[in-house]
């Protein structure tokens, strides 16, 4: 599954936004991109409000189940936050690619 968000992104970069629990929150948008098989985060090309990141964020492929797996369980209300950030610093960016493939 990697491979196909990897092959998504590397043919057509774009942004994409985070993805608040809170609906109050306007959700952050982010640009995606690839480099060398693994997904680089950096501020939003063309939308507002961006998500304010300084040089490119790497989001390890080496991550990727795990994150996915508790992107999952977040979706169906389990409390992750502490979990998720003890795996990266970066869940919001992977939520918002999650989110962005449909999965």
């Amino acid at each position: 599954m990697y491979d196909r968000v990897v092959q998504n992104f590397q043919e057509k970069p774009r942004d994409v936004h985070t993805v608040p629990l809170n609906t109050h929150k306007a959700p952050l948008w982010f640009h995606v991109f690839v480099k060398n098989r693994t997904l680089y985060v950096t501020s939003a090309k063309s939308h507002l409000p961006s998500s304010n990141i300084s040089g490119n964020r790497s989001l390890p492929p080496e991550q990727f189940e795990t994150m996915l797996d508790i992107y999952h369980r977040r979706q169906k209300g389990e409390r992750v936050s502490q979990e998720a950030t003890e795996a990266t610093r970066c869940q919001v960016y992977w939520y918002g690619v999650f989110a962005d493939m449909g999965f």
